[in-house]
């Protein structure tokens, strides 16, 4: 009698121990997804207030913007002449095509703040930017790199001016002939003194008013 309760309490271990084990995988697992949720609601908390931040800093300082344009376009077109120098197993048709989408970039700069979309300039810019981006891209799906590498790799040499250009939107809408006209435009008084915003910003300044409105008492703490 005693041996069959022993072996089954032996067969019965095994069994407890693997449900334990696949109830924590459970909770770990669970962990992790509404911890990585949380991580990128996060995320793209802090990406909305910096880019509220630089669009006014650019409105603010749109000579020292245009400056800081023409040396991040500069800086990557040198990046460009070293990495076909120095990195013979980067693929040189990549390569031309970011070179190519930067010397449009200065084309596109030349009229800056005033950036037309329907320009030949910007549709340049536009057209040799996704060319660059799927040559890339291809190359690095066909050649493993790590992860960081690869975002390193696009943030300077094909998303960095591109980013700036997007961040000068709102100077560009600043500067328009028509801009007092607009009806969208959103007029606010600041030190007894009358400024506009831009679309850009008046975009940003909605979505703060919408999240105010949902949670008034956090509006009134901040």
């Amino acid at each position: 009698g005693a041996a069959p309760r022993q072996l089954a309490s032996h067969t019965c271990l095994p069994a407890h121990f693997a449900a334990v084990e696949f109830a924590m995988g459970l909770v770990f697992t669970g962990l992790v997804y509404v911890s990585g949720y949380l991580f990128l609601i996060f995320v793209a908390i802090c990406l909305a207030c910096g880019l509220y931040y630089l669009a006014e800093l650019a409105e603010e300082y749109n000579a020292l913007t245009r400056r800081l344009l023409s040396c991040a376009i500069a800086a990557v077109l040198i990046v460009h002449i070293l990495l076909l120098a120095l990195e013979p197993h980067l693929p040189y048709v990549a390569l031309a095509a970011g070179f190519a989408n930067h010397i449009a970039y200065l084309w596109l700069h030349q009229s800056y703040p005033l950036l037309r979309i329907a320009s030949p300039a910007f549709l340049t810019s536009l057209s040799l930017f996704g060319v660059s981006h799927y040559l890339w891209g291809t190359h690095f799906l066909a050649h493993y790199h790590q992860l960081a590498h690869v975002l390193c790799f696009f943030l300077f040499n094909v998303w960095l001016v591109p980013f700036g250009f997007f961040i000068s939107l709102s100077v560009n809408e600043a500067r328009l002939p028509n801009t007092q006209a607009g009806l969208a435009d959103e007029v606010y008084s600041e030190g007894g003194g009358v400024k506009q915003k831009s679309g850009l910003l008046s975009a940003f300044s909605f979505v703060r008013e919408k999240r105010d409105d949902m949670m008034p008492s956090m509006a009134k703490k901040v």
